[in-house]
């Protein structure tokens, strides 16, 4: 009679396994994040430019704004939008301002608010004012 052989993986073979999983996971996930928060950097961004180009068109032919959303469509899941305000929020704080007073149309960005504001920042968003007329 054959002794009979227990099939299965030794527990060395299960912790090098477990060890390799987690240095995948360790080397995956910041890049995963990273690769996530480029893609909201450029989303913002890209809103930042309609919604001034919209204002500003929007204002050359009313001659007046009373409410942004009569220019421009932007998710509200996304954006704060009041009157003649919009703000992204970041971690629950203002990242991003754009405002209309004054026959001025201003862009404000908090870099220090959160990490992805910083990113913002660093990717070319600035402070900006533009006369409306």
């Amino acid at each position: 009679m054959k002794p009979s052989l227990k099939k299965g993986f030794s527990m060395i073979e299960l912790i090098f396994v477990i060890a390799v999983l987690g240095i995948i996971a360790a080397v995956a996930v910041p890049k995963l994040m990273d690769s996530r928060h480029s893609a909201i950097v450029t989303t913002i961004k890209q809103d930042i430019s309609t919604v001034t180009t919209s204002i500003q068109s929007y204002y050359m032919m009313h001659n007046k704004i009373e409410n942004i959303s009569d220019a421009v469509t932007l998710n509200a899941k996304t954006w704060d939008i009041k009157e003649k305000m919009v703000r992204f929020l970041s971690e629950n704080k203002e990242c991003v301002i754009i405002k209309i007073e004054d026959h001025k149309l201003s862009v404000t960005i908090n870099s220090d608010s959160s990490t992805l504001c910083k990113k913002l920042y660093e990717s070319g968003v600035r402070d900006i004012s533009y006369e409306l007329y």
